[in-house]
Parts: structure tokens; sequence; C-alpha cells
């Protein structure tokens, strides 16, 4: 099994768009295996407030890491 990994745009018909870089090696009658990953509201927040948190680490802080 080969793994292509794309970004795809939702059409208006609810279809997924493919690249035409890919397209060729599709058939008509082919099969494929699809994995949605969302972004949800909460893991773009946590990715923030790690983000944040971790911007205000500071080496001195480093002491507290072996307690």
């Amino acid at each position: 099994m080969k793994a292509y990994e794309y970004y795809a745009d939702v059409l208006s018909d609810g279809h997924l768009s493919i690249p035409e870089n890919l397209k060729d090696k599709l058939k008509p009658d082919s099969k494929v295996r699809i994995m949605l990953l969302l972004d949800d509201e909460n893991s773009v927040w946590n990715k923030f407030t790690v983000s944040q948190f971790m911007n205000g680490y500071s080496e001195k802080d480093a002491i507290y890491d072996s307690l």
C-alpha cells in the first residue's frame, strides 16, 4: 500500500478535491482509504496554551526540573 498526504478542499457538492499529480494514479473504479484529521477548537487552544507557557520558561526555572 502506498500513502500520500495532502490538504484537500471540501467542494460545494461535499466531495474532496484531489491534486492533479495524484489523479493519474487513480483508476475510475479505485478503492482508497481516507483518514480525516480535523483540528478542533480545543486542539488549537491547547497548542496555543502550551506555546504561551513555554514562552515564559526561563533557564533559571531549570532548577525545578530536577525536584
